[in-house]
């Protein structure tokens, strides 16, 4: 019994690990319900990447980069970003995945300040 419920784990923590581990856009909504700006998040294999969109060039630049890990319980699914900090942001420490599908993903985050990140799958 104990070998099936651990093996039902490591693959609930294995299906969450693979859906995070993909390019995510921000939506980034204003007042008016318009994408303020364009911002990619990409996690890949424990890194993390992120990107911005150049106003000017329309290239994308990147903001930040750190190290990522999943922690997927029975009834909540954390990231854990390290080093992960640009201009007047500090996203490393635990991120309570608040939904997660194949299409989109919500995050939040505690420090200092509230951040609550909703993306969806580019």
């Amino acid at each position: 019994v104990l070998f099936v419920t651990a093996l039902a784990f490591a693959s609930c923590q294995k299906k969450k690990e693979d859906k995070i581990s993909d390019t995510w856009r921000l939506i980034r909504v204003s007042v008016d319900s318009t994408v303020t700006w364009y911002e990619l998040w990409q996690f890949d294999d424990g890194y993390l990447t992120i990107l911005k969109r150049n106003e000017g060039t329309g290239n994308l630049d990147t903001l930040g980069t750190g190290t990522y890990s999943v922690d997927a319980g029975l009834s909540k699914t954390f990231i854990h970003m390290e080093g992960v900090s640009f201009l007047y942001y500090n996203y490393s420490g635990e991120w309570q995945v608040l939904k997660l599908n194949n299409d989109m993903m919500v995050i939040v985050h505690e420090n200092d300040n509230w951040y609550y990140r909703e993306f969806v799958k580019e």
